[in-house]
């Protein structure tokens, strides 16, 4: 009879334990799909430079491209959620990118100076790095696939404006000595398409995980002539009288993949 008795408690002990963690984890569930008002997202990124922006060092004084070879960067996407289901997410977007190449054989510029660009080049032995930054600030809008998960795929597309400048240094074998040049700054219009994947992992945090192809300089190209010492310009548009090898515009282009922090902000 005790037996019988204490085999009845065990059996509604666990059938009310078990009602309330079921009750428990649907009611976590629940919140974490419930879309937040607002998000902010913060990546860390390598970027791929494609055609016309990726080459050897040198390849940059011919105007082939940037001769830069990878990058690395960081952005901040602050998303507002507009409708109840959370797939609408217009967004602003602030960036930094840095691309970079070395070569360990070669100065490309052999008298150590340059008085005017663009202007013919002519190398010597030695070492050479590049370096090229893109900071950047955008606006953009973001379709959000919701779904039964708490893992939301999303496609975005922004227009932002891009601040690209340069350093080029080179140290020749024959002097032991570093020289730097620098490219000005250059403002420039451009596109990014892209697409990742939100996981909500707790009501407030969650992870980002995308890719995002960017064409940093698309609008407001320009190329010109300067007279400053150790200067240049970044010279994008096609202009052949200013250089034989300007003969089309030079459009930047790479792919950026990413994984950041998501932080979820107050509920629709």
């Amino acid at each position: 009879m005790r037996i019988r008795t204490f085999t009845v408690f065990l059996l509604l002990v666990s059938f009310f334990v078990s009602s309330s963690l079921l009750s428990q984890k649907k009611t976590v569930t629940n919140k974490l799909k419930r879309p937040a008002a607002f998000m902010i997202e913060w990546n860390f990124s390598y970027s791929q430079p494609l055609p016309n922006m990726s080459g050897e060092v040198g390849e940059q004084f011919t105007f082939k491209n940037y001769g830069v070879k990878m990058g690395f960067g960081t952005q901040i996407y602050m998303k507002l959620n507009t409708e109840k289901k959370g797939r609408l997410r217009p967004y602003i977007m602030l960036g930094y990118d840095l691309f970079m190449n070395s070569d360990n054989s070669t100065a490309y510029i052999k008298a150590n100076f340059l008085p005017v660009w663009p202007d013919t080049i002519s190398s010597t032995p030695g070492k050479s790095k590049m370096w090229l930054h893109n900071f950047s600030a955008a606006v953009g809008f973001e379709y959000a696939f919701v779904n039964k998960s708490t893992w939301t795929p999303y496609a975005n597309f922004d227009i932002g404006l891009n601040m690209l400048f340069g350093t080029y240094r080179q140290t020749p074998n024959s002097t032991g000595v570093e020289v730097s040049y620098t490219y000005k700054q250059a403002a420039r219009l451009g596109l990014g398409l892209g697409g990742g994947v939100n996981g909500r992992l707790t009501k407030a945090f969650g992870i980002a995980i995308g890719v995002k192809y960017k064409l940093p300089n698309l609008l407001l190209k320009d190329s010109k002539k300067t007279f400053e010492l150790n200067k240049l310009e970044i010279n994008d548009k096609e202009d052949s009288g200013l250089s034989p090898n300007l003969t089309k515009d030079r459009t930047m282009m790479y792919l950026q993949f990413y994984v950041g922090a998501t932080f979820f902000i107050g509920r629709k």
